[in-house]
């Protein structure tokens, strides 16, 4: 249940404690049992085995597998031990790259502190924090982790930092005092959430929930219970092999029984139709795709795109919308003053972030503000934070950071201030007064610095300085100053008011000193956004990909955030977490799809957002840094945590990190994850019109009852030289410029389907040249009249020839969907990929080697051609080269439904 609503007396009754005494240990002993230990539930190990395993899974793997398998029973022991190689090298490069993908529940178990401090039996304990229990009297500091739910029973100026809920960096100050019922969980300012650091006071406290009963307990559970689905690339594979497995076993089936029919010998049609089957499968495949995603994965590591999984490379490239965290992600974590206003001008400051580089400009011009001097010297003084400019880092308070990036942009360094002035004491910030005092002395005289909330210190305020004059701040002044602080915040401006005074040396320094101050300038900060996103969203918006912002911030400063870089317009809307959870169901799912931002929100509603965005067909990538954001990222289609700011728990829930946490970075690596995909889509084309090829050509000579045009090691040779080098060299060919100029790819939309009249017309094209250039041979080297076994070799070696230089010429036309070999200049085709100009050179010096060579010859059953047969072979096979897919690469249902349509006029 919740606390936040109730008084400490009441908690107390509620959890039947005592706030002096504590608990007994025969109390804690009974309520071990009852609420058992404060741990979070393992999840179930996953085992090196288990993950090698898992390597062979896949539908197309498991096709290979029946193959080889096949192969051994017909002793075709070569063709065998192949396809093992091939899968055990490819289950080895899967396993690598996937060894450390399920540890989420590990990395939670690391969030609390081993130790706390509670009082029990009257006396103060240390113990292990997984010992807790709740209504136990805890004791909490500066620097404590914090390990269950509590309720403040009392505090001294306590602040937490709870960023691996919120996502949000800056500390919130925490207090007793009863909220109501309907306060967002966010803004519970009485409960500190396990896991929560303090950064600031001490607390004492009642636990309140422990182990899976807290907030991360809740989402540990949803990280448990949430199952990975399938990748895109995935689906695409196994809906790739099922359909090849049925057109395989059909053709095969249908070849047996026409075999039969026709009074062939029963063992021969049944080796030859298994070996046929076997032949058909492009056991390269898994291992080209393999390659491709991990030489993917490491061009996105240069890129700052760490991949933890390889099917998460391609998924990228199908992504439709991108569910962004606000800060550190889409902005720079680094608050920065942009704006200054001393009750009489305004002035605007460039620079970003924690760099000393900026100038302040009135009126677009560069000026020094010489009437701001004591608001640069309080913003160096009146401040606990450090800032290491050589490398951009602090130490301390963003805010405060901010104050002393500004005022060192003109010439104000805080070591020099600081020894000019010397520190006598320190009112410190609390929650109530909103504002922190220093009281500092330079030569014989004392001043009090303060900053703080502008509502609050406006009223404090009776003068104000003008060019070094102390003037009377008059009502209507101040109504100004609160009007240009109401606009400061309404541009999502974090506003601090600055004043001072001189003072006389007291023996105590304390609150009833904060009256009458000078009124010294309003200081506007906000974490600005990185300078890369604008153009980022522009190039993800021509993609088609579609930016939603979950943030845990609030919905002023992240509608401006996202007017700023360009992501809402006028018509745009923005919701909180508070009011989302008000609509009904139908309105949610229309809220889900029509808002840009979402503020305040909660992991449960960012879940349930991401599984909307899933259930309308989106592919959905989403960030996050925070435990709270864990469960979203594990379920999207692709998770991606941030490497800097992010916790263990969402780097091990995601399946990509930012080594930079740049939103840009995540724009890159979809580009990469699209021309991925396109170069899959490439040797998918050229391995399976060289299978089709040979199930065609085969097929047909049973048929008319022609010997055989391949022995089966003829076949395990081509799949070797054409599956190899060239398949390979398309693996890494270059993104295409245009590949974000359009729209992401529908993911049910066939790769069967969109490929199939391509690969159809290329293998049947390939199968005819070979047929007819197997059956001439035949014919002019006498063997239908003697059927001697040399005119039978010479026929299979140009066959397999043709077949093979085909497909050679043929991989020129795979690189592109619409551009041809013809249409293309003599750099784009043969420079452009010089790997690939070397593969097909290499394979077809191996191919020379397969026709001449003696050793060749022996083992394979061929016999060396004369100049003019390898010349026929080539200009025959040239033929690859007018495949145009500008003809060919055109939806087969379509094709063939216009066709249908024609005759149906006739």
């Amino acid at each position: 249940m919740a606390y936040h609503d109730l008084s400490v007396s009441e908690t107390i009754k509620k959890l039947n404690t005592n706030e002096k005494t504590g608990l007994s240990q025969e109390e804690v002993n009974k309520r071990i049992l009852k609420y058992g230990l404060n741990e979070l539930e393992k999840g179930k190990k996953i085992s090196v085995l288990k993950i090698f395993l898992s390597q062979f899974t896949n539908i197309m793997v498991i096709i290979l597998i029946i193959g080889a398998i096949i192969s051994l029973f017909i002793q075709e022991e070569i063709d065998a031990l192949v396809i093992f190689i091939i899968l055990i090298l490819n289950a080895v490069l899967g396993f690598f790259q996937e060894y450390k993908a399920e540890n989420a529940m590990k990395a939670l178990l690391n969030l609390t502190n081993p130790h706390a401090i509670v009082i029990r039996d009257s006396e103060e304990q240390e113990i292990l924090s997984k010992n807790l229990v709740p209504g136990d009297i805890i004791l909490l500091q500066t620097g404590d982790k914090v390990s269950a739910n509590v309720r403040l029973i009392s505090s001294f100026n306590i602040e937490v930092n709870q960023a691996h809920l919120t996502g949000e960096s800056n500390s919130i100050s925490k207090f007793v005092k009863v909220l109501e019922s309907n306060t967002n969980m966010f803004d519970w300012n009485n409960i500190i959430f396990m896991g929560s650091i303090i950064t600031n006071g001490k607390a004492l406290g009642i636990v309140t929930e422990t182990g899976m009963n807290t907030e991360i307990g809740k989402i540990a559970k949803n990280i448990s219970i949430i199952k990975q689905e399938e990748t895109p690339l995935q689906y695409e594979i196994n809906k790739l092999a099922k359909t090849l497995a049925k057109i395989v076993l059909s053709a095969v089936i249908i070849l047996f029984i026409i075999g039969l029919l026709l009074k062939k010998d029963f063992f021969e049609m049944l080796m030859t139709s298994v070996s046929l089957a076997v032949a058909a499968v492009p056991e390269g495949l898994p291992a080209v795709i393999t390659i491709t995603l991990a030489l993917g994965m490491q061009r996105m590591a240069k890129k700052n795109a760490l991949i933890r999984k390889l099917p998460a490379v391609q998924t990228l490239g199908n992504v439709t919308i991108i569910c962004s965290d606000k800060t550190g992600t889409l902005t720079k974590n680094e608050m920065t003053v942009k704006k200054v206003y001393d009750g009489f001008k305004e002035y605007d400051i460039t620079g970003s972030g924690y760099d000393e580089k900026g100038d302040f400009l009135l009126n677009g011009k560069k000026i020094i503000p010489t009437n701001l001097d004591y608001l640069f010297k309080i913003s160096c003084l009146c401040n606990n934070s450090f800032v290491d400019f050589s490398e951009n880092k602090i130490i301390g308070d963003p805010t405060e950071a901010s104050l002393l990036v500004m005022s060192k942009k003109v010439g104000y360094d805080y070591n020099v201030i600081n020894n000019d002035y010397k520190e006598i004491a320190e009112i410190s910030f609390d929650s109530k007064r909103k504002r922190m005092s220093v009281v500092v002395k330079k030569d014989d005289n004392y001043y009090l610095m303060t900053k703080g909330a502008p509502d609050l210190m406006l009223n404090l305020c009776s003068k104000i300085i003008l060019n070094g004059k102390i003037l009377t701040l008059t009502n209507q002044r101040k109504k100004e100053l609160l009007k240009k602080n109401e606009e400061f915040a309404s541009s999502a401006l974090r506003v601090l008011v600055c004043g001072f005074k001189e003072i006389k040396e007291q023996q105590k320094y304390d609150v009833l000193l904060e009256e009458d101050l000078i009124f010294c300038g309003l200081a506007g900060m906000i974490d600005p956004p990185r300078e890369e996103v604008k153009e980022a969203i522009i190039k993800a918006k021509k993609a088609g990909i579609k930016i939603k912002i979950l943030t845990g911030d609030h919905i002023i400063t992240a509608k401006a955030i996202a007017n700023e870089i360009g992501l809402m317009d006028k018509n745009s809307l923005a919701i909180s977490s508070d009011e989302l959870d008000k609509l009904n169901d139908e309105d949610f799912k229309k809220m889900v799809h029509e808002a840009v931002v979402f503020a305040r929100i909660s992991p449960e509603n960012k879940l349930r957002i991401v599984n909307e965005l899933k259930s309308r067909g989106e592919i959905v990538a989403v960030t996050g840094d925070g435990v709270n954001d864990a469960s979203a990222l594990k379920s999207a289609h692709i998770g991606i945590s941030m490497g800097i700011t992010g916790t263990d728990v969402t780097k091990e829930s995601s399946q990509m990190v930012l080594l930079d946490d740049n939103f840009s970075t995540i724009v890159n690596a979809i580009e990469e994850g699209r021309g991925i995909f396109d170069n899959i889509k490439k040797f998918l084309k050229f391995l399976l019109s060289s299978n089709v090829d040979t199930i065609i050509e085969v097929t047909t000579m049973i048929l008319l009852g022609f010997p055989l045009p391949f022995l089966p090691v003829h076949i395990l040779w081509m799949n070797l030289v054409t599956d190899g080098l060239p398949a390979i060299a398309l693996s890494i060919e270059k993104p295409d410029e245009s590949v974000m100029k359009r729209k992401p790819r529908d993911p049910k939309y066939s790769l069967i389907r969109e490929l199939g009249l391509f690969i159809l017309v290329s293998g049947l094209v390939d199968a005819l040249i070979s047929i007819i250039l197997f059956i001439f041979s035949l014919y002019f080297e006498g063997y239908f009249i003697d059927f001697n076994a040399f005119a039978l070799s010479k026929a299979r070696t140009i066959a397999i020839s043709s077949a093979i230089i085909y497909e050679l010429f043929f991989v020129f036309n795979c690189r592109d969907d619409e551009k041809g070999f013809f249409s293309k200049s003599f750099k784009e085709n043969f420079l452009s990929n010089k790997f690939l100009t070397l593969g097909v050179g290499a394979s077809i010096s191996l191919q020379m080697l397969f026709i001449y060579l003696p050793l060749f010859n022996t083992l394979f059953q061929t016999v060396p051609l004369t100049l003019i047969e390898l010349l026929i072979v080539f200009v025959f096979a040239s033929a690859g080269l007018f495949i145009s897919p500008k003809y060919f690469h055109k939806d087969i249902v379509s094709v063939f439904n216009k066709i249908k349509a024609k005759n149906h006029k006739k």
